[in-house]
């Protein structure tokens, strides 16, 4: 619990737990150790002070005025002159001082502030002023008494919050013995703990007389049969409506049904250290009725359905939320065989073999697709238990139902957001790659439109070329067959084909400062899934991996098989079923997560992203995806050295699937010949460094430069730039780089070269509209290029630059 003290004129001074690096005193006594300003003899008195003050506030539950007035008395001693030094202490109604206190107009106060209440005050007052040029108080005396102000706060807060509790814990006893039913609780060992004044009403002995002891109202016959209840229930069970023949202290027989809970001392405790009883009297036949009528209209408040059967079917009990649900009203489904109401025409073989499972004493708990009374169906989450009467013997079933239509529904949602999210990726990285084309095209038509003479037919067909460049960098390209909605179906299919088939978008969508490595496998890993699905668990790896790396790095996808043994079942990282299953590995050289952030890594609207960059729901939803599959997954991370995600999936054996090694698995991005690096001298023409991992792009950009006079150098990536850098360090005039490139982008590279070269100015270049550049980068940048970009724009930027 927090403090905060004030000054007089209510402005917050800071906080102060007890005890709490946030201390004003202790931090104005650190800060003045470092200072070398702090005097030895004078800190002595005023820690001394403090001490005394959390001395009396240790016993203040006991003697609170006492302890006040020992804080009031001792609180001069912390200051420089304490002879003339008085204090006060206002809290409440309590108002405690110095002998001979009074108010001067060299005092200083703090308010004592509790959870934002006002408590009081703490004052200490000059009885002469202070010497000419001095304030009357230090700045460490007025941290002393904010301290000690903090403290006085914090022990009310504490005091206060214990008061409150035991409040509680007082009421709580009142609703114990007000209760009109018969309570009563016993230990581990079977010692009544409580007994309430129905209880004595009921078996006639006093609390008194059986706390501690034994409970007495069982008769030989029960003793051992409610000694397993009472074991089941401090195991952690509930029970409900068991019966027992308990007997007075007149010795008379009553019949009763208990109610039994286990009780836990707090939220988190695992184990129940009592057992609580609540006892219904069926002796009596008014208390039954109105026992029933309550339970009924529990059953009725309830917002799910509340269904009964006997063990032939028949409907004996059918709740509000029943009829709201199903549509049928209880006068319309009373005695009528539950298969005859609910069972879409679908369902109804698998609905006939659950109640065939129910007869015989199972529970059963399942989705299943249930009929409304017009005729509609929709999915529905049921949980059904058997009933058994007082002799154990089986009479019927009852089952919990909930529409979970709108549950589906949020989740389709959630997979077609997950979906939109990747193509807002994949669509990047698209613009990015058309728009470096672009600027290949748009470079070479307008060099060469400058080098056509003014009357050559080739004018107009060069201009339409560079009109159509412009044109298309306005151009989205179509992906709506990607966006579009699909149900849900599951086949056999081949993770490696999946993988292969779906790789060029995983390489359109990772960066290029980021390497790819792709395993297919060699051989088929066959399961039961939906394609859409596996895409998307793909994917959303992909993006939390690129998501992890911070500059450049490594991802790799991986399709084998893993077979886990009766004794890997058991013992290893695995909680699946011995057998073999297709493996589909997700690996990242990012930055690994903490054991907090792995442990809440598949909640679903956990992330640790900054607001407005990702929902949340990626990871929860790969999860959600892979259990409901049969599926499991398993996570491996290492803060600083990345993270693995491993997907076991059941193997399907003898099922026709798609070959991972069929068309477009091979199939790789081609390699483009790498343009040599110009070194030739030009006498007394400006050199220029040209950065960008893509080919074309650097030979127009040097075709450009030379052919307006510059001597241009020209480097595949930030490393290789900085090396050529390095070697013509005093011909080097100007840097123009890509942002994104693999091994070293243009952002770092600006970085490095702001060190050793700070007055080198550099232009960074980019395909997407100002995707990484913020505003400390644009302040350090000389200038930016957004792709496509022409000769003339080039070539002005640079003279503007170089002030040719």
């Amino acid at each position: 619990m927090g403090s905060t003290f004030q000054d007089d004129e209510g402005t917050p001074q800071g906080t102060s737990p007890i005890p709490s690096p946030g201390d004003p005193y202790l931090l104005w006594l650190e800060n003045a150790l470092e200072e070398g300003k702090a005097d030895l003899k004078e800190r002595v008195k005023e820690l001394a002070c403090l001490f005394a003050v959390d001395r009396a506030l240790r016993r203040a539950d006991m003697q609170w005025r006492t302890s006040l007035q020992e804080i009031v008395d001792v609180l001069p001693s912390g200051f420089r002159s304490p002879s003339q030094v008085s204090a006060r202490i206002r809290l409440g109604h309590d108002e405690l001082m110095t002998e001979g206190f009074q108010g001067t107009e060299w005092s200083l106060a703090r308010r004592i502030i509790a959870e934002d209440d006002l408590l009081g005050e703490v004052e200490v007052t000059r009885s002469y002023p202070p010497e000419e040029g001095e304030d009357p108080f230090s700045s460490e005396e007025e941290s002393l008494l904010a301290s000690v102000a903090d403290r006085l706060a914090e022990a009310m807060g504490r005091m206060r919050a214990e008061d409150e509790l035991r409040r509680g814990q007082a009421f709580q006893e009142a609703l114990i013995r007000a209760s009109p039913i018969p309570l009563f609780s016993v230990d581990r060992d079977g010692r009544v703990l409580m007994w309430n004044p129905a209880a004595e009403r009921v078996f006639g002995w006093s609390a008194e007389e059986v706390c501690g002891n034994p409970l007495p109202i069982l008769g030989e016959q029960d003793g051992e049969e409610f000694a397993e209840i009472r074991r089941r229930a401090s195991r952690g069970e509930s029970l409900e409506g068991l019966h027992f023949a308990c007997r007075t202290l007149d010795g008379r027989e009553v019949d009763v049904f208990l109610s039994i809970s286990p009780v836990r001392p707090g939220p988190g405790d695992a184990e129940p250290t009592a057992v609580l009883f609540a006892v219904e009297d069926f002796s009596d036949q008014v208390g039954v009725w109105r026992t029933k009528r309550f339970q009924a209209r529990l059953l009725d408040s309830v917002g799910q359905a509340v269904i009964a059967t006997d063990l032939r079917g028949r409907v004996t009990y059918w709740s509000r939320a029943a009829e709201s649900i199903y549509g049928w009203s209880p006068s319309e489904v009373m005695g009528r065989d539950i298969l005859e109401v609910t069972p879409s025409p679908g369902s109804a073989v698998e609905a006939g073999a659950v109640m065939d499972a129910l007869r015989n004493g199972e529970h059963w708990t399942g989705e299943i697709e249930l009929s409304h009374k017009d005729g509609s169906t929709f999915p529905v989450l049921v949980t059904n238990a058997p009933i058994h009467d007082e002799h154990g013997r089986l009479v019927g079933v009852i089952g919990v139902s909930s529409d979970i239509s709108r549950t589906r529904n949020l989740e389709a949602q959630l997979r077609q957001s997950q979906k939109m999210e990747a193509l807002g990726v994949l669509a990047g990285g698209i613009a990015h790659d058309f728009n470096n084309l672009l600027t290949v095209i748009q470079g070479h038509a307008e060099l060469m439109l400058g080098g056509l003479p003014p009357n050559s037919p080739l004018h107009e067909d060069m201009q339409e070329v560079i009109s159509a460049t412009h044109r298309a960098t306005r151009l989205t390209r179509p992906l709506l067959a990607l966006g579009r909605r699909q149900l849900v179906a599951e086949t056999a299919l081949d993770l490696g084909r999946c993988l292969a088939d779906i790789e060029p978008l995983l390489r359109r969508l990772v960066p290029s400062r980021i390497e790819v490595r792709v395993d297919l496998g060699s051989m088929e890993a066959t399961v039961q899934a939906d394609p859409s699905q596996i895409d998307q668990i793909i994917m959303n790896l992909a993006v939390n991996a690129v998501d992890a790396i911070e500059g450049s790095g490594e991802i790799t996808f991986r399709v084998d098989h893993c077979i886990i043994t009766p004794e890997s079942s058991l013992s290893g990282p695995w909680e699946a079923p011995p057998g073999t299953y297709a493996r589909l590995t997700v690996k990242d050289t990012g930055t690994g997560m903490s054991p907090e952030v792995a442990e809440r890594i598949f909640e679903p609207f956990f992330t640790t992203k900054a607001v407005g960059h990702g929902t949340g729901l990626g990871l929860s939803t790969v999860f959600g995806i892979v259990r409901q599959g049969g599926g499991h997954l398993l996570l491996d991370t290492v803060p600083g050295v990345g993270t693995t995600f491993e997907i076991l999936w059941p193997l399907v054996e003898g099922e026709d699937s798609v070959s991972g090694t069929g068309e477009g698995s091979g199939e790789r991005p081609g390699q483009v010949e790498t343009v040599p690096i110009a070194r030739k001298k030009a006498g007394g023409a400006v050199t220029i460094l040209v950065v960008d991992d893509g080919p074309a792009v650097r030979k127009i950009i040097r075709r450009t430069l030379e052919r307006s006079g510059y001597h241009v150098l020209t480097a595949e990536n930030g490393e290789e730039a900085l090396a050529l850098q390095r070697e013509h360090a005093d011909q080097v005039r100007l840097v123009i780089c890509d942002m994104v490139m693999p091994l070293m982008g243009g952002v770092e590279l600006l970085g490095y070269l702001g060190e050793a070269s700070p007055s080198l100015p550099v232009v960074l270049t980019s395909g997407y509209p100002d995707r990484e550049m913020n505003a400390d980068i644009r302040s350090r940048a000389a200038g930016f290029l957004q792709k496509p970009f022409g000769p003339e724009d080039l070539v002005g930027l640079v003279e503007e630059i170089l002030g040719d």
